[in-house]
């Protein structure tokens, strides 16, 4: 269910890419809808600690995505997952992939956070937890949640779980197993392996 094309073209001048995979399975995720599987997420444009403005465009089609929500710093019950993707960033990084975080907090905060935990990867501030509720990381009550997608570079959705309906994190290793899986699923971003002749 990947993307093993890898072909695009400009829209309209406005730098929108229409995908393969937007046109053959990958589907864009509906309004009003959570992205799963099989789904390629909507873009959103989040203030990052240093007060530039990044957008899940920025990485399309040259990253996958581990993309991470949680919520308030003060907060955060995904210490133990979060710790272990810094520890393993340098892995996901060689698997052409970037991490995200989304805080549940203004750009001070979450730049407090990201100074205090030395997180090597952006963080990203959500204060109207607009995107958290786009993504499900939101619990029942309204209240932020932890939720972590896997993305291919095309940002379409190969794993996902959601501490609001119940699901656990996944820890590093299984997260740098998606991508890997995500890597041997398109041909032109890591080299044919060829049967031996045993």
């Amino acid at each position: 269910m990947g993307v093993t094309v890898n072909k695009m073209r400009l829209i309209g001048g406005k730098g929108l890419f229409t995908l393969q995979a937007e046109v053959g399975s990958a589907k864009i995720t509906p309004a009003h809808s959570y992205p799963t599987r099989g789904q390629v997420v909507h873009d959103f444009t989040l203030p990052y600690t240093d007060g530039k403005r990044i957008s899940l465009q920025d990485y399309r089609g040259h990253f996958s995505l581990v993309l991470i929500f949680a919520g308030d710093p003060s907060q955060i019950t995904e210490k133990k997952c979060l710790s272990e993707l810094v520890q393993r960033y340098s892995q996901i990084r060689e698997a052409d992939a970037e991490v995200l975080l989304v805080l549940a907090c203004s750009r001070e905060r979450a730049e407090a956070t990201r100074h205090q935990a030395k997180q090597p990867f952006p963080v990203l501030a959500d204060e109207d937890l607009q995107v958290h509720k786009a993504f499900g990381a939101l619990d029942p009550r309204a209240v932020p949640a932890a939720a972590l997608y896997v993305t291919d570079r095309f940002l379409e959705v190969f794993a996902e779980w959601r501490t609001g309906e119940g699901d656990s994190l996944p820890n590093a290793s299984e997260v740098i197993s998606w991508l890997d899986y995500i890597n041997s699923q398109c041909p032109e971003c890591t080299q044919a392996e060829w049967p031996r002749d045993d």
